[in-house]
């Protein structure tokens, strides 16, 4: 009998340091970013911000994903946070995968400590709101909004650094 329990513990143990270098050379070789993260849209109710997310697989294994959940900060501040939803999203080896387009609100009680600001700077807004110049409108409001994700890759928890949007 303790041969059999010797040679599944050395079965068990064998697999989780396939199973642990597989994640590792996923880890090192696959990028997940955040693409084109912009304002969409700056209204009564707040600004929207939209981004895509997407993952470049370069190695030979696919990879499972569930779909992120993105995360507005300002200077360290939680703003606005997507939905979590038990997506499943598979990844196919050695290609590049976009997601679902994500929408986010941050209302203009969130980011009332910073209102002050906005409020000094509205006739710009205005104005580069009116041109349909988005970047413009960004320039102009100058909130300093980073953004991040997080998401499950293959079961581990994975969250990415935060990128500057504004």
């Amino acid at each position: 009998m303790n041969k059999w329990v010797g040679i599944t513990l050395g079965a068990a143990a064998a697999y989780g340091i396939v199973r642990f270098l597989q994640v590792q050379n996923i880890s090192d070789k696959t990028n997940i970013t955040l693409v084109d993260p912009r304002i969409h849209d700056v209204n009564l109710g707040g600004l929207f911000i939209r981004t895509e997310v997407q993952v470049n697989n370069q190695t030979i294994n696919s990879v499972r994903i569930t779909k992120p959940v993105v995360s507005l900060k300002s200077k360290g501040v939680l703003l606005s946070q997507s939905n979590a939803e038990n997506k499943l999203i598979v990844i196919k080896p050695l290609g590049i995968t976009n997601i679902d387009t994500i929408e986010l609100r941050i209302g203009w009680m969130s980011l009332a400590g910073i209102v002050v600001n906005i409020v000094s700077k509205i006739p710009a807004i205005i104005k580069a709101f009116r041109s349909k110049n988005m970047k413009a409108v960004a320039e102009k409001i100058g909130i300093p909004i980073d953004m991040s994700f997080s998401t499950y890759v293959n079961g581990f928890f994975f969250n990415s650094e935060p990128t500057k949007i504004i």
